[in-house]
């Protein structure tokens, strides 16, 4: 048989239980409050950090961060990681300043990486094009070195390496470096 409690001795078990519950949901709170801070707090100091030529770069995930004049940029790879491929062009953005800028290749991330860090900022447009030695197969407009044009190829017989003649700037790499050399190309004009 159940007890015989008066609604007074009711309200006052249903008000210590509604205190306890809240005092649980409370401290669960502060304690996931805390317990979020401690991991967010390791794991920015974990991020990845390096400074190069008085740049600092942060990596963040699959991609490098880095300023100049208060710019974002963002790369799959750090300068300290191309150092070995060489390219000197002598450009900077400002030669791509408020023009169209031509690629052509088989689009990829080596595009993306390229058109993320210049599109809307430096250059007019990006599009693809046909450049007048090459075969294309595609209903693109034929450009030449007198356009601003990034040509990617894959190496046939030689050895992988970047250039430039004219305004054309030639990326001849496999496709699995095709990122690091767009990297490399974008560093150079950044002057990094």
């Amino acid at each position: 048989m159940r007890e015989i409690t008066t609604k007074d001795e009711r309200a006052k078990k249903t008000r210590n239980n509604q205190l306890i519950i809240g005092i649980v949901l409370m401290s669960l709170m502060i304690l996931s409050t805390i317990g979020f801070a401690f991991i967010n707090n390791t794991s920015s100091q974990s991020l990845d950090k390096i400074e190069y030529n008085g740049i600092e770069f942060i990596n963040n995930g699959n991609l490098w961060y880095f300023n100049i004049q208060n710019i974002e940029f963002s790369t799959r790879y750090n300068s300290e990681e191309l150092k070995d491929i060489n390219f000197a062009s002598y450009n900077s953005v400002q030669n791509y300043h408020n023009k169209p800028l031509y690629f052509v290749g088989e689009l990829g991330e080596h595009f993306f990486e390229i058109d993320r860090n210049l599109r809307d900022r430096f250059v007019l447009r990006i599009n693809q094009a046909c450049f007048e030695d090459l075969d294309c197969k595609e209903d693109f407009p034929v450009k030449d070195c007198s356009d601003n044009l990034i040509i990617f190829k894959i190496p046939n017989n030689e050895s992988e390496k970047i250039y430039k003649e004219e305004n054309c700037v030639f990326i001849v790499a496999n496709y699995s470096n095709q990122v690091k050399y767009a990297d490399a190309f974008l560093f150079d004009i950044l002057d990094i």
